[in-house]
């Protein structure tokens, strides 16, 4: 069994794309994506708050996954980025699901470890 550890992530999103400075949301674990065997597909689901007084439209969401071992590359594992975009409402959050995928090839050295993710994202008003 693979385990993966979230890393928190503050993100500033750009309203209307504008390069006038954005505002911060961030992007936390909402739940453990366990069971992930080699060749397998396991659903990761992380929390995106806005704590803005105004909606905030996350387009963008990707994940970075370090490398847990010397002896198991990070590409064992990658994780989609997000399929479409999400309204999050102002003082509110959203759960958002990602779909995380072990390479049948993973190496032996790759079970039982846990992966580091990082998130990034973009926002702009909806």
């Amino acid at each position: 069994m693979i385990r993966l550890v979230l890393a928190v992530l503050t993100v500033l999103c750009v309203p209307g794309g504008s390069p006038a400075p954005g505002k911060a949301f961030t992007i936390a674990d909402a739940g453990a994506a366990t069971g992930l065997v080699p060749g397998g597909t396991v659903t990761r689901v992380v929390r995106v708050t806005n704590p803005n007084n105004q909606d905030v439209k996350l387009t963008r969401l990707v994940t970075s996954v370090g490398r847990p071992s010397p002896d198991c590359p990070a590409n064992t594992v990658t994780v989609a980025p997000l399929a479409a975009p999400v309204v999050i409402r102002r003082n509110s959050r959203a759960d958002v699901p990602l779909s995380v995928r072990m390479a049948a090839s993973a190496p032996n050295a790759c079970k039982n470890l846990t992966f580091p993710l990082t998130y990034s994202g973009t926002a702009t008003k909806p």
